[in-house]
């Protein structure tokens, strides 16, 4: 489900830009709040499952992690992997965003 709202937000972010309504770099920033509250839902998902006195057991503690686990098969390491791979995910975009804007300000304003 989730892969399908991206890809759609992809083709939408395709068509405006090559429309020139929006730059690459403001493309990607709906990309990164998403990645860096998912990130925030997965490893609060995962610190609640550290204590199983919290629950009945080890269960998904948040909308937004159940979309993003697996349906069944549940482990702190599971939550711990994806926790991680979000926030690597998260550090990727913020990188990308920024390398666009540099080179979206070089292209505006050439030296020479």
């Amino acid at each position: 489900m989730i892969f399908v709202i991206l890809a759609l937000y992809g083709i939408l972010a395709v068509f405006f830009i090559s429309k020139r309504k929006i730059k690459m770099s403001q493309a990607v920033i709906p990309m990164i709040a998403f990645a860096i509250l998912s990130s925030a839902a997965l490893g609060q998902n995962y610190t609640v499952s550290l204590i199983p006195e919290a629950n009945d057991g080890i269960g998904v503690s948040n909308f937004l992690a159940s979309f993003l686990l697996p349906a069944d098969g549940w482990t702190t390491e599971i939550f711990l992997s994806k926790f991680e791979s979000y926030l690597m995910i998260s550090i990727a975009l913020i990188l990308i965003y920024f390398i666009m804007v540099i080179v979206e300000r070089t292209r505006m304003n050439p030296k020479g």
